[in-house]
């Protein structure tokens, strides 16, 4: 977990889109104690997959006190949500290539052990 939070983790999520309940999600690590994405869990979901029938999904939102990073795959959205020191396009590939590994539906120690690769081969290298 020290290694999430060194890199600027705050919380990990997968959300998608349930027929009844609307944006619902699958699973949250909470690094830091927030609980911000399920605070926004509907604003969020919304926000990255208004465009997403015209593929025009965005990649990451900038607020004053954090970053949100995603990558979407079908109605799944997986979101970093990041501290404002984290380095945005690092996470974007990482969440890029774990849905693309995944096909969409990382389960949360399958997204976590990837993540964590991913970091320690970054700064292995830095």
């Amino acid at each position: 977990m020290d290694l999430l939070k060194n890199a600027g983790v705050k919380s990990v999520a997968l959300l998608n889109m349930d027929k009844v309940y609307g944006p619902v999600m699958k699973w949250e690590l909470n690094v830091d104690g927030e609980d911000g994405i399920q605070k926004m869990l509907v604003e969020l979901y919304t926000m990255f997959m208004v465009g997403a029938s015209r593929n025009m999904v965005p990649k990451a939102m900038i607020f004053d006190d954090k970053n949100v990073v995603v990558s979407a795959k079908d109605y799944n959205l997986l979101c970093f949500m990041l501290r404002k020191e984290a380095k945005l396009e690092e996470f974007l590939d990482y969440a890029q290539k774990i849905m693309e590994k995944f096909n969409g539906e990382p389960s949360k120690i399958s997204c976590l052990r990837s993540l964590m690769v991913r970091l320690r081969k970054s700064w292995k290298t830095q």
